[in-house]
This record gives structure tokens, C-alpha cells and sequence, in this order.
């Protein structure tokens, strides 16, 4: 009697523990700039700025700013998306959505370089707080940032968020954009080049019959299948992706051949494609289903402003993805690595911007060493400008079993290519995977 009276007063104590943790509250649900300062540059016609909230809301949220000018006037010099009226703009944030736009649009041709715009986040409705971040001031001129925190928007899925997230330093500013949203990168270099999704862990390999317009049967289709598997008994390794850290010779796509591609992240069905250079400046993409014969074609036009221009086949069309060359020092990403001699796909990727001068290096420190690390520390590194200087390093564990942890005993040291020098402690996985924290100062 005594052991079940023991065991009864035991599951009571375990449902009240499990209840207590279920009904926890969260904790407040704040609205933030994505920057505090930003600065709109003379060759460029606009500035896009984002509204973000911590976790998605069940309804949709209505964010109330004030913008201050100063030396310039609204519809003379500048416009804004939403329209502002009296200084002020109404900003919502659908439901479901962590985020809504702002962009600036100039209206004059000049501008001296000091004009600015203070904005403020003044109120938001259904419970949401105001963060940290709630003013921004907009420069028309560029910048270079002393420095900032940024909660980079991998977007939802966790641990196989669904955006890459290319971060400026000097110019405060992150860009997301959809892993699923490209197939092809196009090298705008002077040699042939063509890159596979290696977000979306995409894979090709050269087909048996090199005739686009020749439809696939199922069993063949099913053979292909088996071999474009990563990690797979009849897989091909790494013949069957681009090279992991960028080296172009060694990409799976050669010019005028067809090759049968996954696009990867489970998106069926299988293409057949054959890329061409039309002309010193433009690529040509044939493509077709599988199981199809009739082939589309693409062209795709190289933008030296870039260092890939980019297509969705899916969508017949060139797409935005990476910044200007010149824009971005590092990218968050899902992609595929390498683990021993094995293709491997790691979330929480980070990829320097080598090929555009960006440099880095770790440093072994804890939080006190990263707030005391200075421009005297400089001489005594050694920057690399290989691509995957960071990678996964700055965070452990992960896998089946475990969640993975920001690692507090490093962080790194990262050049641009301007000269710029900045130290960057990746501060949390984020409160929700996929939205990553990380914190930069201006060293030199």
C-alpha cells in the first residue's frame, strides 16, 4: 500500500512538473531595427531596412515610426515604402511573419552626403515590446559602422533554416534570401563557370545520353536518382558536387555537355540541362524534366558588379541572390562541406567572401579577451582568405542527439576588403534556431 501510495504521489509531482513547464511563459516578444545606422550611398537609388520581431505573432501587428529629417524634405528628396504622412509611418507585419520592409526612394539628384533621417519605433499593438534597437538613423552617404549586434534571419525550419544570409559589416546591413529560391550560379569572370546549389545540397552528374530532348524512362530515372544521393551505396562523392570551397576547375557543370541534376532539399523531379556561352558576356541554359521532352532556354547575362549571377530554372528566370561583390564580408548558411572524405550538409555555415579580398582568423579568447582585444593585437596574426576560415568552427555538438552550442572560447578577427578590421563574437544560436546572433566592433 505504502509502494502505491510512493508511485501515485510520484506521477502527480511529474504531471505538475510537466504542466508547470508547459504553461511557462515566453518571454516578451520584442520589435527591432535590423540596424541603428545605415547609409544610403551616392550610387545608390534606395535603402531597404526591415521591422523584425523576436517569434511570429498569431495576428497580424501594426508598428508605428516617426522619421525626423534633417537638410532634406519628404517628396522633394525622398520618398518612402510604406508612404510616410506628417513624419510618421504605419508598418505591418503579417501574421505569421517575423518582419516587414522599409525602403527610402531619393527623389533629388545630389545630395551633400550629410543629410539624415532619424527613425524611431514609437508603439506596436497585440502585447509586443519595444526592443533595444528602436531608433535607426539613415546617412545619406556611406558609412563605415563602428560596430553593432544583428540577429541574422536564417528564417524558419531550425536547424534547416530556409534563407543564407550575406552580412556587410561596414555598412550595418544583412541580406537574406531564399535557399531554394536558385539553381545555377554563372561565374561573370572571364572564364566558363557554372556553380550547383550548394545550399540546397544540389548534385549533377553527365548523362548517359546527351540528348536533351530524349525523355528519361522511370527506371532510368530511379538509377540516377540512386547515384545523385548524398551518401548513398551507389553515390558519387564528391564527383557529384562542386567543389567545397569554391575552386571553379573543379565544378561538376562543363560547358556544352548534359548532365542530369537534383536540385536538392527533396525538390523533384530531376532536370536535364546544358549550359553555353552564347557570347563573351552571356550564358545560355537548355533545360528539361526528366520525363519530358520539350527543352526551355535561358539566357543569362554576367553583371561584373557580381561575382555570380543567378537562375531558378523552376521559374525561368534570373534571380537576386548574393550582394555586389563589393557588399558582403561573410554568409550564414546551410551548405555542403565535407566531414573526413565524405560530401557532408552543415547548418550554421559561415563563409568568408575570400575572392573579394575578405579576410580572417580565429582567436582563442573568452568574452573578457574579445572585449579587450584591440588594434595592438593585429600584428601578431595570420589572415586567411580561404573561404571556409570560420565555417563551422565557431560552434559544438549538434547531430542526432544533441543541440549545438556557441563555442565561448573563440572568436574571430575579420578584414574586409576596404581595410576594414572587425572583431566578431557569435554571441547565440538565437532564442529560435535559424536566427543566429553575432556582435562586431571596429578594431581598425
Amino acid at each position: 500500500m505504502k509502494r502505491i501510495l510512493y508511485f501515485s504521489f510520484l506521477l502527480v509531482g511529474l504531471l505538475a512538473t510537466s504542466c508547470s513547464d508547459d504553461d511557462a511563459p515566453l518571454p516578451d516578444n520584442s520589435v527591432n531595427f535590423s540596424a541603428s545606422e545605415l547609409g544610403i550611398g551616392e550610387t545608390e537609388a534606395s535603402k531597404s531596412f526591415t521591422i523584425n520581431i523576436d517569434r511570429k505573432a498569431d495576428a497580424a501587428l501594426t508598428i508605428a515610426l516617426t522619421a525626423t529629417p534633417k537638410g532634406i524634405s519628404y517628396g522633394t528628396d525622398y520618398t518612402t515604402t510604406p508612404v510616410a504622412t506628417d513624419n510618421k509611418l504605419t508598418v505591418t507585419i503579417p501574421a505569421g511573419e517575423t518582419s516587414a520592409t522599409v525602403e527610402v526612394k531619393k527623389v533629388a539628384a545630389l545630395f551633400d552626403g550629410d543629410e539624415t533621417i532619424d527613425f524611431e519605433i514609437t508603439t506596436a499593438n497585440g502585447g509586443i515590446v519595444l526592443g533595444d534597437k528602436k531608433t535607426l538613423k539613415l546617412t545619406f552617404s556611406t558609412i563605415v559602422s563602428t560596430g553593432s549586434s544583428l540577429t541574422l534571419n536564417g528564417g524558419e525550419g531550425g536547424s534547416k533554416a530556409v534563407n543564407s544570409v550575406f552580412v556587410d559589416f561596414s555598412g550595418n546591413e544583412q541580406t537574406s534570401v531564399a535557399r531554394k529560391s536558385w539553381n545555377f550560379g554563372f561565374s561573370t569572370g572571364s572564364d566558363f563557370g557554372v556553380i550547383l546549389n550548394n545550399t540546397t545540397a544540389s548534385t549533377a552528374i553527365e548523362a548517359t545520353n546527351q540528348s536533351l530532348d530524349v525523355k528519361i524512362s522511370a527506371a532510368d530515372s530511379a538509377a540516377y536518382v540512386s547515384k545523385l544521393v548524398i551518401g548513398g551505396d551507389s553515390g558519387g562523392g564528391f564527383t557529384i558536387v562542386d567543389d567545397v570551397l569554391g575552386d571553379l576547375s573543379k565544378s561538376v557543370i562543363k560547358e556544352g555537355k548534359v548532365y542530369i541534376v537534383s536540385l536538392g532539399d527533396a525538390q523533384p523531379p530531376l532536370y536535364k540541362i546544358k549550359v553555353s556561352q552564347k557570347d563573351a558576356n552571356t550564358y545560355t541554359i537548355q533545360y528539361a524534366k526528366s520525363n519530358e521532352a520539350t527543352v526551355k532556354s535561358l539566357d543569362v547575362a554576367k553583371n561584373t558588379a557580381y561575382n555570380f549571377v543567378y537562375a531558378s530554372i523552376t521559374e525561368n528566370k534570373v534571380v537576386p541572390v548574393a550582394p555586389e561583390k563589393a557588399k558582403w564580408d561573410i554568409e550564414w548558411t546551410s551548405t555542403m562541406y565535407k566531414t573526413g572524405t565524405t560530401p557532408y550538409i552543415f547548418a550554421d555555415f559561415v563563409y568568408i567572401n575570400g575572392k573579394e579580398g575578405v579576410t580572417a582568423v580565429e582567436v582563442l579568447g573568452d568574452k573578457e579577451a574579445y572585449n579587450a582585444f584591440n588594434s595592438t593585437g593585429l600584428s601578431s596574426l595570420q589572415f586567411s582568405a580561404d573561404i571556409d576560415v570560420i565555417g563551422s568552427k565557431w560552434r559544438a555538438g549538434g547531430g542526432p542527439s544533441s543541440s549545438p552550442v556557441v563555442k565561448a572560447d573563440r572568436f574571430y578577427v575579420v578584414k574586409d576588403a576596404a581595410g576594414n578590421v572587425y572583431k566578431l563574437q557569435f554571441v547565440s544560436l538565437g532564442d529560435q534556431r535559424g536566427y543566429p546572433q553575432i556582435k562586431y566592433v571596429l578594431v581598425k
